[in-house]
């Protein structure tokens, strides 16, 4: 019963869920089967850590049907699936509970297909309440605002002296601009998919030259700020340049409330994945754009999931904060933002990211401390801690430690099969690069003058055209 779906499906709860769940199997309402509401109990009391000997199918259904009972083995899967659905059943409700708008949607429908008029248009005011305080006005939002009209269009055709309304009009404008975000969304999506893709694609959206033409050219769509802010995104992941990016991040900085938290957060990344293209290409102030964007991002819980933080993300936002030179902000960072780490993360990615932030501060030695402490659990982590030490030992004139940990490095390199042949060629270059820098330094007693400068020259020149490579900025900072 451990790899059941069953099972995956409750580790998925938290705390508070399972005791909610628990209360809805032994609900009346909806489950009136005991058997289920026993193997709901087994599950959460015998083995609330869901532990793998706990939930074997024969000890479960000894506790279920006694120890002299004969083990059933179909009678055992059927309650498991059928505990499952209910499961199912119980996460649709929790969605329909958590969703109000839903609910006084559902709520004014029903009161109106009982005639209950009276009623309904108390609901229909409620629904419309809710309707003006939600903050966003994306196309969920607008679709609720099309049934709301649609609802008051009923209601007003029941009256015995009815006015010409605005129903209709105003159910195809909340229509009309729900299907042009859906389209724009789905048209960003696809693009910069599309330009993100190992493989090019080349099959333009249909729809893009009409939808865009549209949307630009009718009053309705260019009064509504969301369809504004998915014509910036738009214009950035056709053409990455500078001022469509600038467009965006004045958008988002004006209307990004309007966006429910999922959608805040792909705007946001379209933005990000510019900076880190402007990174790549050697542009070393995107860092500080980079960073503008993370810390606008956790400031509005963007970056949280069951509040948790990436180890990638943690990483990403200190190594945009240290090129950025905010060494007091990113130390905070780190600390601040630690515990909402995985547990078994935290250790490793905390020490890496201390370890950065020694280094940047040149404190060589601090930085060699911090990554005693790094466990090489994960290639990315050994990798990166490698390459660490050997820019601090570069730093200290460590020579000799330098060239036998270039060696181990190449050779681990060329041993590790997870790592992609771009990744293994772009680090390659680092370390062949780095063996040329220490030995230019090295001899530069022994060299008259202006060889060494003539040799400086050419190790630039060598940097600068090789691809990919590792590390550039830090390398040419070392000639």
């Amino acid at each position: 019963m451990y790899h059941t779906k069953l099972l995956e499906t409750v580790r998925s709860l938290d705390a508070r869920e399972r005791t909610r769940w628990r209360e809805y199997v032994h609900a009346g309402l909806f489950n009136r089967h005991e058997g289920l509401q026993r193997l709901c109990d087994y599950i959460l009391e015998v083995s609330p850590d869901l532990e793998q000997d706990a939930l074997q199918k024969k000890r479960a259904f000894e506790h279920l049907f006694g120890a002299g009972a004969a083990y059933n083995e179909l009678k055992m899967n059927n309650l498991i699936s059928d505990l499952y659905f209910l499961l199912l059943d119980f996460l649709a409700f929790l969605r329909f509970e958590t969703d109000r708008l839903v609910r006084l949607g559902h709520i004014a429908d029903e009161l109106l297909a009982r005639n209950l008029d009276k009623q309904a248009a108390g609901a229909l005011e409620r629904y419309r309440k809710e309707l003006e305080r939600r903050p966003d006005r994306t196309a969920g939002w607008l679709r609720h605002e099309r049934h709301w009209w649609e609802a008051a269009e009923v209601l007003h055709s029941r009256q015995a002296r009815r006015s010409a309304g605005e129903h209709l009009r105003r159910q195809a404008d909340a229509l009309d601009l729900a299907f042009a975000l859906d389209k724009l969304r789905m048209t960003v999506v696809m693009l910069s998919r599309n330009a993100l893709a190992v493989v090019q694609a080349d099959d333009r959206p249909r729809w893009l030259n009409e939808l865009r033409q549209w949307c630009r050219a009718d009053d309705l769509f260019r009064q509504y700020p969301p369809v504004q802010v998915y014509l910036a995104a738009l214009d950035l992941v056709e053409k990455p340049e500078n001022r469509h990016f600038e467009a965006l991040r004045e958008a988002l900085d004006q209307h990004d409330l309007l966006f429910p938290p999922d959608e805040q957060t792909a705007l946001y990344q379209l933005a990000l994945n510019y900076c880190i293209r402007r990174i790549n290409d050697g542009f070393s102030e995107a860092y500080s754009d980079a960073l503008t964007l993370y810390r606008t991002m956790l400031d509005r819980g963007l970056l949280l999931r069951q509040g948790r933080l990436s180890q990638w993300t943690y990483k990403n936002i200190t190594a945009a904060g240290l090129r950025s030179g905010a060494f007091a902000w990113t130390e905070d960072f780190l600390y601040r933002y630690r515990d909402t780490l995985h547990p078994s993360e935290r250790e490793n990615a905390f020490a890496y990211n201390l370890a950065e932030l020694h280094f940047e501060k040149q404190d060589f030695a601090g930085a060699l401390r911090a990554l005693q402490n790094v466990e090489f659990t994960d290639f990315t982590y050994q990798l990166g801690a490698k390459t660490l030490q050997l820019k601090c030992f570069y730093a200290l004139g460590e020579w000799e430690t330098l060239t036998a940990l270039l060696d181990s490095t190449r050779q681990l390199l060329r041993r590790n099969r997870s790592l992609s042949a771009f990744g293994k060629t772009t680090n390659l270059n680092f370390l062949r690069l780095l063996r040329q820098i220490k030995y230019w330094k090295q001899n530069q007693s022994f060299h008259p003058s202006r060889r060494w400068q003539t040799e400086r020259q050419q190790l630039q020149d060598e940097i600068e055209r090789t691809k990919p490579l590792a590390q550039k900025d830090w390398l040419l900072k070392c000639i």
